[in-house]
């Protein structure tokens, strides 16, 4: 299947790290960082299937899109949405806009590679997967077993490792950012997504509120989210340390 060659736009530096691990044992690909840049490479490039964040820098993932589309016109291949800011019953406005369908992160391996597959190599469905449910820990072995499964464990720890670096980003930002509610909702809204796909269910449930809470005019709670989430990634750290779990 390396004969089929994937784009991935993603401007999220550690999801991109992801799609690549889990698309490059299957397929070829290129990447790009926003839409200006994906439209470089379809000029030089045929590709099989673009994966589009929606929210990016320069050009977003829409207008890129309709943009690459018209370049192609009868010849454009599958362009999938991918994006944290929808719900599954919004999947008919991505259509209607153009997109050929709608994956949203926090993705799961096993499904974000099934939805690619649908395109470039259709597979039978008589497999099963309990679904993977947000439950208070701080990671969840079995989101993490997924990841083992398609990935190396050099790869996923390298993963973790950028994850702790962003929360220590995010942490040093909640400090220096009183007010900036823009701001602050874009760092925890990248962070919400990146522990969902990872299974840091804890830091996940944190920022999910702390999201709600910054799109509130009174912001009820704030510190203490702030201060709750500040902990959590703590223990997380600390988590890590004593864990054996990247072990070979």
């Amino acid at each position: 299947m390396k004969s089929k060659k994937i784009l991935i736009v993603e401007d999220n530096d550690l999801n991109r790290k992801l799609f690549e691990n889990l698309i490059g044992r299957l397929y070829s690909f290129e990447t790009a960082k926003n839409g200006l840049e994906a439209l470089q490479l379809i000029h030089h490039h045929r590709f099989d299937l673009i994966l589009m964040d929606i929210q990016m820098p320069q050009m977003d993932g829409i207008t890129a899109m309709k943009k690459i589309k018209a370049f192609l016109t009868t010849k454009c291949c599958p362009v999938l949405a991918v994006t944290a800011y929808a719900e599954e019953n919004e999947r008919a406005a991505f259509l209607d806009q153009g997109f050929d369908d709608l994956i949203i992160k926090p993705i799961r391996p096993r499904e974000f590679l099934q939805s690619i597959q649908t395109y470039l190599r259709p597979q039978p469905e008589n497999e099963e997967e309990a679904e993977i449910e947000i439950r208070d820990v701080v990671l969840d072995k079995k989101v993490l077993n997924q990841l083992f499964k398609y990935n190396s464990k050099e790869a996923i720890r390298k993963v973790f490792q950028d994850f702790l670096k962003e929360c220590q980003v995010v942490k040093n930002q909640l400090l220096k950012l009183p007010g900036q509610k823009l701001k602050m909702l874009e760092i925890i809204h990248s962070l919400k997504g990146n522990s969902g796909t990872l299974g840091i269910h804890r830091i996940f449930l944190t920022t999910q509120k702390l999201e709600a809470c910054l799109k509130s005019p009174e912001m009820e709670n704030w510190e203490g989210l702030k201060s709750k989430l500040e902990i959590e990634i703590e223990e997380l750290k600390e988590f890590l340390t004593q864990e054996t779990i990247f072990e070979i």
